[in-house]
C-alpha cells in the first residue's frame, strides 16, 4: 500500500506560501536594505534584492506596520533567497499583512 505524500497541496512545504510583493525593511548586523517579498507564509518568505547572504545567517524583516521579525536564510540563489521565521506568524497576522501589501 503506498503512502500519501504529507503535504499534499504545498509541494512539500509545511504552509502555502502566498504571493506577496511589497518591500520591507531588511537588516543584518549593520546592513540594511529595502527588499522585496516575493511570497510569504506562516513559516517564512522569499527574498529578492539583498545578496551577499549565506544559507543559516540571522536577520530581521520589518512588515509594515508590526515589529521586526528575525529569521535565517535557509537557501541563496544569486540576488533571491528563502527563509524560514524563528518564530511563525499567527494566522491572524499573515493575513492582515496580505491585506496591508
Amino acid at each position: 500500500m503506498a503512502s500519501e505524500p504529507l503535504f499534499q497541496n504545498t509541494g512539500g512545504r509545511r504552509s502555502e506560501r502566498l504571493r506577496y510583493g511589497a518591500e520591507v525593511q531588511f537588516r543584518c548586523g549593520t546592513r540594511r536594505a529595502n527588499v522585496r517579498l516575493r511570497d510569504i507564509s506562516k513559516f517564512g518568505a522569499r527574498v529578492s534584492g539583498v545578496f551577499l547572504v549565506h544559507p543559516d545567517d540571522h536577520f530581521f524583516i520589518k512588515l509594515s506596520g508590526m515589529e521586526s521579525i528575525e529569521a535565517r536564510v535557509a537557501w541563496v540563489d544569486e540576488f533571491e533567497f528563502g527563509c524560514e521565521f524563528l518564530r511563525p506568524l499567527n494566522d491572524v497576522i499573515l493575513e492582515n499583512v496580505i491585506q496591508r501589501g
